[in-house]
Order: structure tokens, then C-alpha cells, then sequence
């Protein structure tokens, strides 16, 4: 699948370039939210920024897997002449970054996963509470972002997941509409990213980044990351959600900049 992208060129001359840096969203996210992130770490690369396929502006499918979703990331790669790049990925992202890793780790220089760990990956209540609000929203019929705001925050509670989900709608001649295919991904996010049990090891440098307040990477997950990848590097930004990218963007930009 051909996936939208975004590409920040790197701030440097062509002779002091490094490898490219990919950065890969997480569930219901998109390239969007990483572009001020993407700028701050392009000084010395070229930075690339996809919509992963039923996210963003990317082609919507009923096929949806870790694997599929690293063989788009492959093309991608492949059509951009991005050889051996620097992968980030938070959340679902850093999975897919993870797997990319295992399966051609001759093909990626340095891994960077944010805030997640290699455990079976389950949909949370938040997750169902957004699926379940879409699913029920009528944006086709509603006027205004207000109107649709209004009717999200009576499912979903946090009003920072609410303006996040918002960004997934865009305005169309006939009306409102969904970016993401939310129907494929409620169908069949669980069954279709199973547990990374590859024995296979990923042996380049790596850094883990965790958020002090999220439970997405425990001290029980440390083993399975210390054993899939033996140079983990594991970090941790104290006050930090899960969304630590965006509740500490100077921490965090400053923990891969000295990793990278």
C-alpha cells in the first residue's frame, strides 16, 4: 500500500547528512502530530512522517496487521531510497517499529520505541470508549466541530482525547466524514497485532522511553526487552502520560537527540 507522507528535509548540507529518521504514529493518530516533534530532530536528518494505512490520508483497508503494516512501511522506504533509517514509533507505532526491527534488522541503524512494550496488546476502555463513539456519532448530519465535540465528550471522559479524536475528521462537500477506517481497526486491532514472540533479536543500539505516569512499559517488561534487544537503552520521563511526547515535547526531543 502506497502510504501518505510527510517529509521534513534535513536543516544541514547533503555532505553532513545522517540516516533518516521515521517516525510512526500510534492508534488514531497520524503524521500531523508529529510534525513539530519531526522538525526538532531533522537539524542533522532527513525526517519522514506516514499516515499509517485506515489512519490520516493514507488508503483505507479491511486488511490490518503488524505485518502488513511493516510491509507498507517497506515500500515506503524502498520508494524513498531510505536506506538503513533511525525508526521511532510510539504506542501501536513503536510495535510496528519493533517488528520492523526483528524481521530486517540489517535494514534499520538505530530503534526508538515510545512508550510501549512487547506484552500482547489489548484495546484499553478509553480505546473501546472512542471506537464506541464514533461508531455512534452521526458527523454526517452534525454542522459544526463544536456539535461533534459535544456529542464525543459524552462517551469519551478526557477532553484532551476528545480534541485528539476530532483531528481524524475533515470536512467534505457532503458533510463530515471519518479519516480513519474506524470500523477495520475496532474489527480487528487484537486479533490482528499478536504479541511480539519472535525469537529473533534485534542487536543495534535502542532506546525505550517511558512516561513516569503511564503503565505501558513496566519494570516486569524490562526481561522481554532486554532479550529481543540486548542494547535497549530504557528511559524514563518522570510526570509523563502516555502521550509523553506531547506532555514533555523538550524532555523528550532532548532524550533521542542524545541517543542519536
Amino acid at each position: 500500500m502506497k502510504l501518505y507522507h510527510r517529509i521534513i528535509e534535513a536543516q544541514c548540507p547533503a555532505n553532513e547528512k545522517e540516516n533518516d529518521l521515521i517516525i510512526i504514529h500510534g492508534l488514531f493518530g497520524m503524521s500531523d502530530n508529529w510534525l513539530s516533534i519531526g522538525k526538532a530532530l531533522s537539524s542533522k536528518r532527513r525526517v519522514i512522517i506516514p499516515d499509517l494505512r485506515n489512519h490520516g490520508q493514507s488508503p483505507h483497508s479491511d486488511n490490518f496487521s503488524t505485518e502488513l503494516m511493516v510491509e507498507d512501511i517497506a515500500e515506503m522506504l524502498l520508494d524513498l531510497n531510505s536506506n538503513n533509517p533511525i525508526l521511532l514509533g510510539h504506542s501501536m507505532g513503536g510495535r510496528v517499529a519493533m517488528k520492523y526491527a526483528l524481521s530486517i534488522p540489517d535494514g534499520v541503524s538505530k530503534l526508538i520505541v515510545a512508550d510501549m512494550s512487547l506484552r500482547p496488546p489489548k484495546l484499553r476502555e478509553e480505546h473501546w470508549a472512542i471506537f464506541q463513539s464514533m461508531k455512534l456519532a452521526p458527523i454526517e448530519q452534525m454542522h459544526n466541530f463544536k456539535e461533534i465535540e459535544l456529542f464525543l465528550s459524552q462517551h469519551i471522559q478526557s477532553k484532551r482525547l476528545t480534541q485528539f479524536i476530532l483531528k481524524n475528521i475533515h470536512r467534505t462537500k457532503e458533510g463530515f466524514r471519518w479519516k480513519l477506517n474506524f470500523m477495520a481497526l475496532m474489527n480487528s486491532f487484537e486479533k490482528s497485532i499478536p504479541p511480539l514472540a519472535s525469537e529473533e533479536i534485534f542487536d543495534a543500539p535502542s532506546l525505550f522511553v517511558r512516561g513516569g505516569n503511564s503503565d505501558y512499559i513496566l519494570a516486569e517488561d524490562y526481561e522481554a526487552i532486554y532479550a529481543h534487544f540486548p542494547l535497549a537503552i530504557i528511559e524514563t520521563i518522570e510526570g509523563a502520560s502516555h502521550w509523553l511526547h506531547a506532555d514533555k515535547p523538550k524532555e523528550f526531543i532532548h532524550i533521542i537527540n542524545s541517543f542519536l
